[in-house]
């Protein structure tokens, strides 16, 4: 979705994934605490092994090398060894050969379906990609596009209400439409409005790329909410309840990314794509 949005926008990949490493860690570590405290509050099951220093050097051993796989990605692109296409090409090539000859999970069947399965995703989002243009056009001539802008504006004097306006609209935006449409669709708006409103444009990037994901959980079109209550086998509403305080804790995240422009900029201004 960065590569995406960053084409839409003119904005730099090696910048945007620089800037998504602190907002990321900070989702996680948001995420688990806000599971610790629910998992003590009701008493959840737990494993009958102790914490120790030891059990995460070992974890940390044996997953090193599919921790690889994304390090060589976002370390490519950031440090400029390789453009998107070729280190994408690359953490490919490497994820196969990991599968195959280091955890030996891959084999001629399986790796056959999963061919079948990326050439299926990569076809759904150039469909996508082909639909949102028209879309995007129909927007644009009816002028729906230009009163969204000059509606988020109008709240661009006060950072509080701007921050709660623009995080509400894309939480209900991303509760009805698909994230990448969304990306695609409305992604350069807002960058372009926070970047009217004072702020930069890959911190406005980055909060309509987490703003967007989180909509991928949120009910009624939430694709991974649908699929979360499927695999667990709970009812849509129960889960709907459960997720209540992970998106009250998301939704504060989203307003610090808003007004506080280094967890976005000090990154990739520290390595030199923000001058």
């Amino acid at each position: 979705m960065m590569i995406v949005l960053a084409n839409a926008s003119g904005l730099s990949v090696g910048a945007l994934f620089s800037a998504g490493i602190i907002p990321g860690l900070l989702v996680g570590a948001l995420l688990m605490g806000v599971n610790h405290v629910l998992a003590v509050k009701y008493n959840f099951e737990r494993s009958e092994e102790p914490f120790s220093l030891k059990a995460i050097k070992d974890s940390a051993i044996k997953s090193s090398f599919a921790l690889l796989v994304p390090a060589i990605l976002v370390g490519a692109v950031v440090g400029g060894i390789a453009g998107v296409v070729e280190a994408g090409a690359l953490t490919a090539t490497i994820s196969l050969l990991v599968g195959l000859f280091v955890y030996r999970t891959i084999n001629v069947s399986n790796c056959k379906s999963a061919f079948t399965r990326a050439f299926r995703n990569s076809a759904s989002v150039f469909i996508i990609i082909a639909a949102a243009g028209p879309f995007s056009w129909l927007l644009t001539s009816l002028g729906a596009l230009g009163q969204l802008e000059e509606f988020l504006l109008g709240y661009a004097a006060n950072p509080f209400m701007f921050a709660l306006v623009l995080i509400t609209f894309i939480y209900l935006l991303g509760m009805v439409m698909d994230s990448a449409v969304n990306i695609i669709v409305v992604g350069p708006v807002i960058v372009d409005v926070m970047a009217k409103a004072g702020y930069p444009e890959i911190q406005g990037a980055l909060v309509c790329i987490v703003g967007f994901l989180i909509g991928s959980v949120t009910p009624p079109l939430g694709v991974a909410y649908f699929t979360s209550a499927t695999v667990s086998k709970a009812s849509l509403e129960s889960v709907a309840v459960a997720m209540l305080p992970y998106l009250g804790a998301l939704f504060a995240l989203m307003f610090a990314l808003v007004l506080i422009p280094d967890i976005t900029m000090w990154l990739p201004t520290y390595l030199g794509f923000i001058q």
